[in-house]
């Protein structure tokens, strides 16, 4: 073997010893939603000036479960690793009322009430009917577009739920403390949404460092109006 062919394997060597995993190359983005209820401030008189009320937080509860916490706008081409979620039918409702999965997942809607249901959905993201079916008895649907499902019931009108489904891995729904992390991020910057329903939306842009961590707190305001 000459010295050439050598050199060119241990440059090769060194190369492949120092290209990063994936895990090492990625960065942590970690943090908390946090939502208050922010009453408005009465009307001003001639005797008194108009006077802001400050947030506060809102009772603590699983409405924090509601909330979807992803990067917007992500061009890696990473796809999700599609999985099987599960959406109970129990006391005429959804549980969870949000579930967030990758694009290609299904989800199952095992119905534990009683009697009949007929989930359907009508969305951009994806339109079906599972027809009526009796108590003890499931059926799932894959979702293949990326979107917004709002699911129904036609038996019961009150029961609905929300399916945030995205092209990508990196997202989550935060814990009852509002704690959330994502999976390992790619470095670089990003746009980071906190999304709820009712509350709608709020972004951050963040820049992700290879194994560093970014902490990220969302203030997401339920709007009260004092007479």
């Amino acid at each position: 073997m000459t010295d050439h062919r050598v050199w060119l394997m241990a440059a090769a060597l060194a190369v492949l010893l120092h290209v990063p995993t994936t895990s090492q190359s990625a960065g942590t983005v970690t943090g908390t939603v946090t939502l208050t209820v922010a009453r408005a401030a009465p009307l001003s008189t001639s005797a008194y000036g108009r006077r802001g009320v400050a947030p506060k937080p809102a009772a603590a509860g699983p409405e924090t479960r509601n909330v979807v916490v992803y990067l917007a706008g992500t061009k890696t081409g990473v796809a999700p690793v599609p999985v099987k979620a599960q959406i109970l039918q129990r006391g005429e409702r959804f549980l969870p009322p949000v579930t967030a999965v990758g694009v290609g997942s299904a989800v199952d809607f095992p119905n534990q009430d009683p009697y009949f249901h007929n989930v359907f959905s009508i969305s951009r993201a994806a339109t079906f009917d599972l027809g009526r079916y009796p108590p003890g008895q499931s059926r799932a649907q894959q979702l293949k577009r990326p979107g917004i499902v709002k699911v129904f019931c036609h038996i019961h009108s009150q029961m609905t739920a929300l399916i945030m489904v995205l092209d990508h891995p990196w997202f989550t729904i935060p814990l009852e403390t509002g704690a959330f992390t994502l999976p390992p991020v790619p470095p670089g910057e990003h746009t980071l949404v906190a999304w709820h329903d009712r509350i709608g939306e709020r972004r951050e842009r963040i820049r992700v460092t290879p194994g560093a961590t970014t902490r990220v707190t969302f203030t997401l305001p339920v709007l009260e109006t004092q007479p």
